[in-house]
């Protein structure tokens, strides 16, 4: 792992245990598949981006962490002790390699394309400066919102780990009160195509009527999901 910049940090279960929650629309082996397009999709914005310095996957499955090596990701094996968890020694690592900031990216967001992540790590990189001639302040974070603006879909932390990891139920806010109890700058950036993760049959839905091009929505097509959808 190169030193320094600005980190992509993805998450990745198993792929046996990915998307349980599609399984009305989806077999188990369909879900797996859903799983590795929608992490392509994701390593492709994560290509175009230049502000991104590289990725860092975490993961405690040996295959998930073949298919990310052979992707150009760094590995990093996480037992399975949860995703904040696991966030947190992914931000003890950056750190270790003195990363300045950390991006946390969920890898079901088949819309994400690269001009997402450059507004999003602008954005953080201005709070980060500091404005009026005042001094920086010592931490920032940034977090994007899902849809319902509720959970979190991205975040942006600088240093890494400089505040405690709370996604789940209501990260979004947990998120920003955290930045708020250690004096980091905060803010929000909410943007279409990071605002859509895929969790369950009605998100699928929204993505075939938002996309035509990613490999998510590719695969999903050839598989017949628009028709499983409709009979449901």
């Amino acid at each position: 792992m190169t030193a320094g910049g600005l980190w992509a940090v993805l998450p990745v279960k198993a792929w046996s245990e990915a998307k349980r929650r599609l399984s009305p629309v989806l077999s188990a082996p369909e879900r797996e598949e859903l799983a590795r397009s929608m992490l392509d999709d994701v390593l492709d914005a994560i290509e175009g981006a230049p502000a991104v310095t590289g990725a860092l996957g975490v993961t405690a499955d040996d295959v998930a962490a073949t298919y990310l090596e052979q992707a150009g990701c760094e590995v990093l094996a996480e037992p399975r002790r949860g995703l904040n968890r696991a966030l947190g020694t992914a931000a003890d690592e950056l750190a270790r390699r003195d990363a300045s900031t950390m991006l946390v990216l969920p890898i079901d967001l088949p819309l994400v394309v690269s001009a997402d992540l450059e507004q999003l790590c602008a954005r953080h990189l201005g709070a980060r400066a500091g404005t009026g001639g005042e001094p920086a302040p010592p931490a920032a974070v940034t977090v994007a919102p899902d849809r319902f603006r509720s959970g979190t879909n991205a975040l942006v932390c600088s240093p890494p780990g400089c505040i405690p990891f709370r996604f789940g139920d209501g990260s979004f806010h947990a998120h920003l009160r955290e930045a708020e109890r250690v004096k980091a700058a905060r803010s929000s950036v909410a943007l279409p195509n990071l605002g859509l993760d895929v969790d369950h049959p009605d998100d699928l839905a929204e993505l075939l009527r938002l996309d035509r091009s990613s490999r998510s929505v590719r695969f999903l097509r050839r598989t017949g999901v628009p028709e499983r959808l409709g009979a449901l």
